[in-house]
């Protein structure tokens, strides 16, 4: 696993916008719980991967291309869902956290894939429509959101200096299918698309996403991954690579 990357990745910069709404605040923000997955298509040693540009409006890492992911919603703790989490994730997130708030953490970035490229995970059932928040379109199409196969690669928390901050957890999955799933642009992303990992180096990236890249490459090669996972954070001023939990 790697545990130290090269700085040559790229300067973290701000724009205009993060550095007006940065010198406001007295401290650095609280991180927020967020979820990030990688949804890949065909063989690992030439996978298809689910990305697409934020808008040029988000004041957060604006027109760069992006794995679906978001923050953790609190709607995430209840919604019904199907499968289990590998021993070896379900030990690595709840070594953070309780049970229920290591499987809202995976189901967050289901949510998320479906808010940002209408893609739906999940396993088919009878319909209903008793919730209220994003889960009642996977009621609606009788979808109820599955964990199965989905594994913990990486977390990354966003550093001090930013004025919107998250404790970023990754995760992949490989979809199965024979053919590859339809998606397409939402508010959230554009140009969503299934790209090869030759195609995203040539893409417009932030330096956080150009080194979960690099951990995403090593972890595709492993024939059975670790107890633990690429961690990414600052502390005291400096930048920081080893693991979680302590290799």
């Amino acid at each position: 696993m790697i545990k130290h990357l090269s700085t040559s990745l790229g300067s973290s910069k701000l724009t205009k916008s993060e550095l007006s709404k940065r010198k406001i605040l007295d401290r650095a923000p609280r991180p927020r719980l967020a979820s990030t997955i990688v949804l890949i298509h065909g063989p690992r040693s030439n996978p298809k991967i689910l990305m697409g540009k934020r808008s040029i409006k988000h004041d957060f890492m604006p027109s760069v291309y992006v794995f679906p992911g978001g923050r953790v919603d609190r709607c995430d703790s209840y919604v019904k869902y199907t499968g289990e989490l590998s021993k070896r994730t379900e030990m690595i997130l709840e070594t953070a956290f309780t049970a229920r708030k290591a499987r809202a953490l995976v189901l967050a970035s289901i949510r998320e894939t479906y808010e940002e490229t209408s893609l739906m995970i999940g396993k088919n059932e009878s319909k209903n429509t008793t919730s209220k928040s994003t889960w009642n379109d996977f009621q609606k199409a009788g979808i109820t959101p599955s964990l199965d196969g989905i594994e913990v690669f990486g977390r990354a928390i966003t550093p001090p200096h930013r004025h919107k901050r998250f404790d970023a957890w990754f995760f992949i999955k490989n979809i199965k299918t024979q053919k590859i799933p339809d998606i397409s642009d939402t508010a959230e992303l554009q140009d969503v698309a299934w790209f090869t990992l030759e195609q995203i180096w040539e893409l417009n990236l932030q330096r956080a996403t150009k080194m979960m890249l690099k951990v995403l490459e090593e972890y595709l090669n492993y024939k059975s991954p670790p107890p633990y996972i690429f961690f990414s954070r600052n502390e005291s001023g400096k930048f920081i690579t080893d693991t979680y939990p302590k290799a």
